[in-house]
Parts: structure tokens; sequence; C-alpha cells
């Protein structure tokens, strides 16, 4: 924790109350002294004032006025100078003025090393989450900058809960949640999930259908909430496809232990333990995925059968299914299993559940 001195604080305090709150005042008219004294004079104050204090207060009445034409110095302001009160009150200006030009400032200021700063630039980009404001993120939704991307997400998920939203906006947020920045995921399961039920599963179940594999796992993990008859199917098909990633996978069978009460586990039963089922393998490896009690002792006979392909689905069961038993039973299987190349696949198989 960054423990301020006594004289930064009285500083800080000084600039709270230079810049309490751009937004209170939005329904206030520009004060007479400040539209008199001219945006030029405003500008020069805010670029060229000895004092911290002259140049935030210059920010704020630039905000107050509503001049487009304040929008590059402001962010330059916000981008560079030395105090973070100055720094603040820019923020706050830009997201008073509403022009969207100013966005790749505020994006920049989500990185500031202070705390105020960045709470002020969060704000001010709230002032932006509007339909005709949202063209302006698409380019921030494939920037490198992860707090970039947060800020857009956001925007597309407080826009996508407007009723009569275009169901393109949903995507473009569970798109996000295969982002590689953990924040950026939050951003998108928070918007998701506040989403009603029936307006969540078609987009779940979209992203389970064509999304990335993060966008799968992502999609997975938040059908452990939402519950739906409607979601065992797809699931199933992830739970048994073995060309998912192991994230995917281990999603996929979180989500389905929560389904369980949708799915004929008992049939599924009686379909794994008949060798003539077509369908029993796929069986054998659901009752794996949902932990049935059944599985182990229904893994452990179809991997000591003659036929290769039984033998590997068995095993990828046992992976399936995690349980200590699972394991010894695929374990002793390796161990006895003749055919080399065989052999290397419950190997790899069996050292995915370490």
């Amino acid at each position: 924790m960054v423990r301020r001195s006594p004289r930064s604080v009285l500083v800080v305090l000084a600039a709270l109350a230079l810049v309490p709150s751009v937004r209170a005042q939005d329904d206030a008219e520009p004060s007479a002294p400040a539209a008199a004294e001219g945006i030029g004079r405003l500008v020069d104050a805010l670029q060229s004032g000895e004092t911290f204090k002259v140049r935030a207060t210059a920010a704020v009445a630039l905000g107050r006025m509503g001049d487009g034409r304040a929008l590059g110095p402001l962010s330059e302001a916000l981008r560079r100078d030395d105090s973070f009160a100055v720094r603040a009150a820019a923020a706050a200006a830009i997201g008073r003025l509403g022009d969207a030009a100013g966005l790749p400032a505020l994006f920049a200021a989500l990185g500031d090393r202070e705390q105020y700063v960045r709470t002020e630039a969060e704000e001010a980009l709230a002032r932006f989450h509007t339909l005709e404001h949202l063209f302006a993120f698409r380019e921030a939704l494939r920037s490198d900058d992860a707090l970039a991307r947060r800020a857009a997400v956001t925007a597309y998920g407080e826009v996508m809960r407007e009723p009569g939203a275009s169901p393109a906006l949903a995507a473009v947020v569970v798109n996000a949640l295969g982002d590689d920045d953990e924040d950026v995921v939050a951003a998108a399961t928070r918007a998701v999930s506040s989403l009603p039920h029936d307006r969540v599963l078609p987009l779940l179940l979209d992203g389970l259908a064509h999304g990335g594999s993060g966008v799968r796992a992502g999609c997975a993990r938040l059908l452990e909430k939402h519950t739906d008859a409607r979601a065992v199917e797809p699931l199933v098909a992830l739970a048994v496809d073995t060309d998912q990633p192991e994230d995917v996978r281990r999603a996929v069978g979180a989500a389905l232990r929560q389904h369980q009460q949708y799915v004929d586990v008992a049939g599924a039963a009686a379909r794994a333990g008949n060798a003539t089922d077509p369908d029993r393998l796929r069986s054998l490896r659901l009752l794996a995925v949902v932990g049935d009690a059944r599985a182990d002792a229904l893994i452990e006979s179809a991997l000591a059968e003659a036929d290769a392909a039984v033998r590997i689905a068995a095993a990828r069961a046992a992976a399936d299914s995690g349980q200590p038993r699972a394991r010894a039973a695929l374990q002793a299987a390796a161990g006895r299993e003749a055919d080399a190349r065989i052999k290397r696949q419950l190997e790899l198989i069996l050292k995915s559940m370490r």
C-alpha cells in the first residue's frame, strides 16, 4: 500500500475540492466568467499554468464550456501533465465534452499510475456507453491493450442490455469470453450474466457451437449457472469430442454435472453396458463426465475387452472420470497392453490425468 506524506494528502484534498465532480454539474450553465474568459485563455492556462491548481481549474472550465476545440488540449493534458489532479480533471472534462475522438486518451488513462485518474477515466468512458457512440469502441476490441479491450467490452455490455438491442452486440461480448486477459473475460462474464435467462441461453449455445476454444470454455462455465435441458446435447457433444482442448473439456464436464437432472443417466448406463449398442462408448464417456457411480466398473470392464477401439474409448472415459479407481484401472490396462501403438495411447491418456 502506498503511503502519502502529509503534504501529499493536502494536495489530494485540494485537488478533490477543485474537481469535485464535473458529472454533478451536468445541468448547470457554464459560468459567466469562464465564458467571458474565452477558450483561448483557458487552453493557455491549462497548458502553461504555473500551478496544478490553475491547470486543474482550467480543465474543469473547459469541460463545462462544452467547446470541441478544447478536446485536443485536454487529451494532451490527460496524457502528459505531471499533476494527477490535472489529469483527473482533464479526464472528467473529456467525458463531459461527449466527443468520441477523446476515447483514445481515456483508454490510455485507464493505466494511469494514480487510482483517482483511473476512476475519472472509467466514469468519463461510461458517458459513451450509448448506441450512438458504440461504433467508436469497435477498434478497441482488437487493441493490444487489455485495458482498452475491457473498456470496449464493458461498453458493448451496457448497450446490449437495452431493450431491442441487436443480437450482434451480445455476440461481440460472448466472443470476449475467449480473451487471453482475465479482466476482459471477467467484464464479458459480468455483462452476459446480467441478461435474463431466455436471452442468455441462445447466446451461450451459439458460442458452444461456433466459438473458439476460449469462448467454448467460457460459455460452458456460464452454463453451470444457467441450467437448461436444451444445453445438454451441445454439452455432451463437446464432452465426447476427442479434439477438444483440456480447458474446454473441464468446463463442459463441470457444466454437465450441473445439468444431471436433464440427463438420462439410467439410459446411458444401460447403453454403456450393452456391447451391441452403437451408442455404447459415447454413453460410457457421458457417465464418466457426470460422475455417475456406475462409470468406474463399466470402464474397468471395457478396458479389458479385445476391441482396441473400445479400450481407447474406455481410457478416455477413465480420464473423464478422474477417480482413483478409474486411474488404477487405466494404469493396469496400460501395463498389460501388448499392442505398442495402443499402449502408447493409453500411457498418454494416463499422463493427462496427472
